[in-house]
């Protein structure tokens, strides 16, 4: 694929360009900053999450990341699902390393990365008031603020490693349900749902993080719909040699769907160490488990990384959040 500048940026012109244009399934979509994802056509989720007046999904917890590790070496992006966060760690880390397990999702990551590999973007593509398609490349925009009306670059930069399996605790084959039109709940097939779930399941491959050996690992982020203590526990010795920022998103029913608490997380922090518990805004949190409306992720920082932590003291609210 060659490379698109980026007064040539056209939706039309990218959806030629992949295997899935003739797929009735799956459709291209933008968000205001020309970022381009091909999603199921049918998953109203994705289609609000990434589209349109939106930017990048998470955008707190990218700017939380970029700001506590501006020098990320490798970023270990676990549950990737189409490649969102793992496009955008890629605009400052050197090296990141996506694990998808589910086939078909895997596929959209790849081909997402691909295509926003060879667009650049500049300035603002949605118009909020029209509801529509609109570049505007004067109108300065981005997730990673660096002046007034500046921000960081959006070039996918780094070298980005992609992986079709799953992590666990053990290497093994275990099974996943798929969740049509709602990707972002597939997830590993749990005991407690293996004689009630009516979903489809797909065999899947799992290893360990710890078996890969990869090398200057400063951010982890986990989003495994409840298998994230699996997931850690067969990490335990790059985190204890690495010492990364690891961002994971914690929910009490998905916890114990696989059998544990949010505070067994916690546990394994301190077992390892000198670990503290942020959320996005760097507030400092109890490591015992307390709901936070709105805030699913937390992120444990070692010691050491604490003082790169700046945290806003302010009472603003943030869409989602409240006070119960």
């Amino acid at each position: 694929m060659r490379h698109y500048t980026w007064p040539e940026w056209d939706i039309e012109v990218f959806a030629q360009l992949s295997r899935f244009h003739q797929d009735p399934d799956k459709k291209l979509i933008h968000n205001r900053m020309g970022r381009l994802y091909w999603i199921w056509r049918n998953d109203l989720m994705y289609n609000q999450r990434f589209g349109r007046e939106n930017g990048p999904y998470q955008a707190r917890n990218l700017n939380f990341l970029r700001s506590v590790c501006p020098q990320a070496r490798t970023v270990v992006d676990v549950g990737m699902n189409i490649g969102s966060n793992t496009m955008e760690y890629a605009t400052w880390a050197q090296t990141v390393q996506g694990f998808e397990p589910f086939p078909e999702t895997y596929d959209l990551a790849v081909e997402n990365i691909k295509l926003n590999q060879h667009v650049e973007l500049r300035g603002r593509y949605w118009n909020s008031k029209r509801q529509q398609t609109q570049h505007q490349p004067d109108h300065a925009d981005g997730w990673f603020k660096t002046g007034v009306r500046q921000y960081a670059s959006m070039e996918i930069t780094a070298d980005i490693q992609l992986h079709n399996c799953a992590l666990g605790a053990v290497a093994a084959q275990l099974q996943m349900e798929h969740h049509v039109n709602n990707a972002g709940q597939n997830c590993i097939l749990s005991d407690s749902r293996r004689d009630t779930t009516h979903y489809d399941l797909h065999q899947v491959q799992v290893q360990t993080l710890d078996s890969f050996n990869f090398s200057d690992v400063d951010i982890i982020k986990l989003d495994c719909e409840g298998y994230e203590l699996p997931v850690l526990t067969g990490a335990v010795n790059t985190i204890t040699h690495h010492r990364p920022v690891v961002q994971i998103e914690i929910t009490l029913q998905q916890c114990a769907k696989f059998g544990y608490h949010p505070d067994h997380i916690g546990d394994y922090f301190q077992a390892i160490g000198n670990y503290h518990m942020y959320d996005f805004r760097g507030k400092k949190l109890l490591q015992k488990w307390n709901h936070i409306k709105g805030v699913i992720d937390r992120f444990f920082i070692p010691t050491e990384r604490a003082h790169m932590v700046q945290e806003d003291s302010s009472d603003r609210l943030y869409p989602g959040m409240g006070t119960t």
